[in-house]
């Protein structure tokens, strides 16, 4: 455990004991083995012991948990123990079993058809000594099953001042992006400030797949205080989604109809696209705006108006001599 601790920073290690703290009570925990839990249920009591007596101003927060992330559980059972320990992959689970069974392999090893040394792969090592049937071993066993962790069960660290790095911290964690080869747990990715990022073929339906995956993203440096990572993607030269609030594009169904139109037929799209919420009118200028936007892009304008008052039913529509004299955007 020592030398994989050296591997996170100080924050990273703060970050994960205050996330084991709220987890102790919670499900999950209550699978895990006692000293686990006992370990969790002492940060859980700091934490409230620390908010009891008044510490300094909190600077960062947990947010309520994501349902839908999934964590293998692994319980081996001996004549002397019973333990039950998560792993973030079942390849991760697995090396841990053949751990467990090649130390213990003076049980098995040299009787009937199983070889005096446990074999490389850690797939055939578990299955010789376990056996066909699971039972070749008088009591020892396991059991490797998957958990989807729900609503109660996961919790999120996030900064309550979220600024966005510099251009130099930007830069230093570019040149600190990690690349990791496809292997059985999954496809290639990229991880860069623990967003990642996989690009990988699907033959299931024949595609270039592009997924990326914030739940893992650094809350030092990239996830905002509402637990979001301002994110944009682009394909070739075209914006295909942006939430960071500058700039952002209109829906691409809505370009093309806006791109099409004369100067009146643009009215009706926009008039029509405010009233179903896809764009927002300048309380300033009256300009229409895409949704995903907080500041009006009409030229020598550029008001920011809050979330909340883009997503008012009572914008008004912009007028049709607006659009007409200078276009849609």
């Amino acid at each position: 455990m020592t030398v994989l601790a050296e591997r996170f920073r100080p924050s990273d290690i703060e970050t994960l004991v205050r996330i084991a703290g709220t987890l102790a009570f919670s499900p999950a925990a209550a699978e895990l083995p006692a000293p686990y839990r006992e370990l969790a249920q002492r940060v859980h009591a700091e934490i409230f012991a620390d908010a009891a007596d008044g510490g300094p101003r909190a600077v960062s927060a947990v947010l309520g948990p994501r349902p839908g992330q999934q964590v293998w559980m692994l319980r081996i059972w001996t004549r002397h123990e019973d333990t039950t320990a998560p792993y973030a992959t079942e390849g991760a689970a697995r090396a841990e079993l053949a751990r467990h069974v090649r130390g213990s392999w003076a049980n098995v090893g040299g009787r009937g058809d199983v070889p005096d040394e446990p074999p490389a792969d850690d797939r055939e090592a578990i299955d010789l000594y376990y056996g066909p049937n699971g039972d070749a071993v008088p009591e020892q066993g396991f059991d490797l099953y998957c958990e989807e962790i729900g609503q109660v069960q996961r919790s999120r660290v996030v900064p309550l001042d979220f600024v966005f790095p510099d251009a130099v911290t930007a830069d230093g964690l570019n040149r600190r992006a990690v690349f990791y080869a496809a292997d059985d747990d999954g496809p290639q990715c990229i991880e860069v400030a623990g967003v990642l990022v996989f690009g990988y073929l699907d033959a299931k339906d024949d595609v270039v797949r592009v997924s990326v995956h914030l739940d893992s993203a650094d809350s030092e440096h990239v996830v905002r205080p509402d637990g979001s990572v301002p994110l944009r993607v682009v394909v070739e030269d075209t914006v295909v989604f942006d939430d960071s609030n500058h700039h952002a594009p209109h829906p691409p169904v809505l370009e093309q109809l806006l791109d099409a139109a004369n100067p009146e037929q643009q009215a009706v799209i926009s008039s029509v696209a405010l009233s179903a919420g896809l764009m927002w009118s300048c309380p300033n200028c009256e300009w229409p705006n895409p949704r995903a936007t907080e500041r009006c892009e009409r030229p020598d304008c550029g008001r920011t108006v809050k979330a909340a008052a883009i997503g008012s039913p009572t914008a008004a529509p912009a007028p049709a001599s607006a659009l007409a004299l200078e276009g849609p955007r």
